[in-house]
């Protein structure tokens, strides 16, 4: 069910009230300029309007309300509809992180890897300093055979100093099968978010059941039980990473592993 809040009744408080769901800010030039979800959204909203960003609150014409089943539904929405729309007020948001992310990227020559940055549109992880990211990455790649120059974390011209020891297999020079390297990188991915890479999930969220399909360390379906279902459009760890926060809220999971 979609609701549609002028900006008189937002600030009258004339809102449905206890609605699970997104909801869009919709400029008068009808540019979606922030979405939000809430178990409340009514409540989230007055919140917006009494102590939100005084700009958005000028310049937002009218609210859409889209009405859905559970909390885990409404944040995967809402993290393909940012993607979708690219609010302004969202990415403003996330500018003012001051964090180091740890990304996913890829060589010229196919190897992916962990790459740092200030502002990543799609993190794996975030820390407080450089460091803290870098050890973690030494971390990972000591564990999973990972490649130190492919990581970023030596500076060679050639081979890198593990592949003299015999504990790199040569994708620093470009002799490591890619697709083999690769699979371990993506096994790697499926440790930190500690998520089978191709599995799917069901939470007990009385009375729905949530489910959410993963192939590859990504999220390619979700929706509720014989209410819902929902495509990824636009793939990325953002996803994983929701899941892997609402598993710890929920003792009533099911794991399924596709065949």
């Amino acid at each position: 069910m979609i609701y549609s809040i002028s900006r008189k009744q937002a600030f009258d408080n004339f809102i449905p009230k206890n609605i699970l769901g997104v909801y869009y800010f919709i400029s008068s030039e009808e540019n979606i300029i922030y979405i939000g979800k809430s178990k409340d959204v009514g409540k989230r909203i007055q919140q917006h309007i009494k102590n939100g960003r005084k700009r958005m609150i000028y310049e937002f014409k009218k609210i859409k309300i889209l009405k859905l089943n559970t909390e885990l539904e409404a944040l995967l929405f809402e993290s393909q509809e940012i993607k979708k729309f690219l609010p302004i007020f969202n990415r403003k948001l996330r500018k003012t992180k001051n964090t180091i992310s740890i990304y996913e990227n890829i060589t010229k020559y196919g190897y992916k890897f962990f790459d740092l940055n200030h502002c990543s549109s799609s993190p794996i992880l975030e820390f407080i300093s450089k460091r803290k990211a870098i050890n973690y990455i030494i971390k990972i790649s000591k564990e999973f055979n990972l490649c130190y120059k492919i990581n970023n974390i030596e500076k060679f011209k050639d081979a890198c100093f593990n592949y003299h020891l015999k504990d790199c297999f040569g994708a620093c020079i470009n002799l490591e099968d890619v697709e083999r390297y690769n699979k371990r990188f993506d096994y790697s991915l499926s440790k930190i978010f500690k998520i089978p890479n191709d599995c799917k999930i069901i939470f007990e969220d009385n009375p729905h059941k949530t489910f959410v399909k993963i192939k590859n360390n990504r999220v390619i379906s979700f929706g509720v039980k014989n209410l819902s279902n929902h495509k990824i459009n636009y793939p990325s760890l953002d996803e994983l990473k929701i899941v892997k926060i609402f598993q710890k809220k929920f003792n009533s999971t099911t794991i399924k592993k596709n065949k």
